[in-house]
């Protein structure tokens, strides 16, 4: 596997960074207290206490806790297309392109789990981070997205146009990060996460085409 990609977990790809020990043990203590109890609710004293290491040592490759939170989120952004687009672009099939696509982003959510929690909890009251996640992300998957919705209408006549193909966009990352909400916040159980997916994917393909 690369040691530039997210592997199954934030915690595996940062086992193959260089990095010194101390910064390696700060990151790691910090994406879990993060997750369990929050930015604001996680001091940098929790944080030494966690990785066993001083808070000096913390502030040694770190000024301030929020540029500690902005290097555990930052890697995760390029990751969100490095393998899934050029995946993407070898379905022309809509039905194919939806199941990879809801398949593909959840498991992406799921093995990203701790981080994407820190994520939606600090989008809801850090708008700085907010205002910037969302042009990351606009600028690294949103027109790729609206590129490759272009050419399935192409090879897929049922497919409705919509003014904005943002919409489309937009309800299809919604109903995926409900679920994870659902999953992995909430921790509500499920019988079939196999049924669960699927449901999602109908609703999809329900929301983009009209029947022929």
């Amino acid at each position: 596997m690369d040691n530039n990609t997210i592997l199954h977990s934030y915690q595996d790809w940062l086992k193959v960074q260089k990095m010194p020990a101390g910064k390696k043990k700060t990151l790691s203590a910090a994406v879990e207290l993060f997750s369990r109890q929050g930015y604001n609710g996680t001091s940098t004293a929790q944080i030494a206490e966690k990785a066993s290491i001083s808070q000096a040592t913390i502030f040694k490759y770190f000024k301030t806790k929020e540029e500690l939170l902005s290097e555990i989120i930052e890697p995760l952004i390029p990751e969100l297309k490095k393998e899934f687009l050029p995946k993407l672009k070898t379905y022309s099939k809509i039905e194919d392109a939806i199941h990879f696509i809801v398949q593909n982003r959840f498991r992406f959510l799921a093995q990203n789990a701790d981080i994407i929690k820190i994520i939606l909890q600090e989008i809801l009251v850090n708008s700085g981070l907010r205002q910037s996640l969302m042009a990351a992300i606009q600028d690294t998957i949103i027109d790729d997205l609206k590129m490759q919705l272009s050419r399935l209408q192409n090879d897929n006549p049922n497919i409705v146009t919509y003014q904005e193909d943002c919409e489309v966009i937009r309800t299809g990352l919604g109903l995926l990060f409900a679920y994870f909400f659902q999953r992995f916040v909430l921790e509500i159980s499920t019988q079939s996460e196999e049924k669960d997916l699927k449901c999602i994917e109908e609703q999809l393909i329900k929301l983009i085409t009209t029947k022929v």
